[in-house]
């Protein structure tokens, strides 16, 4: 099976993490009913929480992701065989001692479900050699929705340095 890389923001896994885990959970609440019995009421899921952990073959890979890290703020978390979500970066850890063949790196991110519910519009501008998948992908959106915000895209295979795309 040929998974994508994973990748938040403009950061992207030169290899895969070694483990990931997706987790949900549903919120409920038990509500006592007197001279009865109780009842569970449903209030819907909580954000997804991603956790993980895995090991880079070069401290400049280690460096990039400290640096997505201390940006803060939400971005685009792709995660392979999954759909793009937006989610903050809220722990990074180096696990073990760097060595010559590597470090080793934990990370956790949690679903920002406000980021989910923006409606405005952003602007994306290309550096060249991009396609307008590409910048889907960024986004967590499909080619189909840019193409249709972006009708004067006459070429979506080779989007040329310093074209504005509007993500919707």
């Amino acid at each position: 099976m040929n998974l994508s890389p994973m990748s938040y923001g403009g950061f992207v896994w030169p290899n895969n993490p070694q483990s990931v885990k997706v987790e949900r959970v549903r919120i409920a609440a038990e509500l006592k009913i007197p001279g009865s019995v109780s009842a569970v009421q449903e209030n819907g899921t909580g954000p997804r929480r991603v956790s993980g952990s895995g090991r880079f073959s070069g401290a400049d890979d280690f460096a990039r992701l400290c640096a997505a890290f201390d940006a803060g703020g939400s971005a685009m978390l792709r995660l392979p065989g999954m759909e793009t979500f937006p989610a903050v970066f809220i722990s990074l850890a180096m696990k073990g001692e760097p060595g010559p063949d590597g470090v080793g790196y934990g990370f956790v991110f949690l679903e920002d479900a406000a980021a989910d519910d923006a409606s405005e519009a952003r602007v994306y501008t290309c550096s060249g050699g991009e396609t307008l998948w590409d910048v889907a992908n960024r986004y967590g959106t499909h080619a189909d929705t840019l193409l249709a915000a972006n009708p004067e895209i006459e070429w979506p295979n080779a989007l040329e340095a310093g074209r504005t795309v509007t993500v919707p």
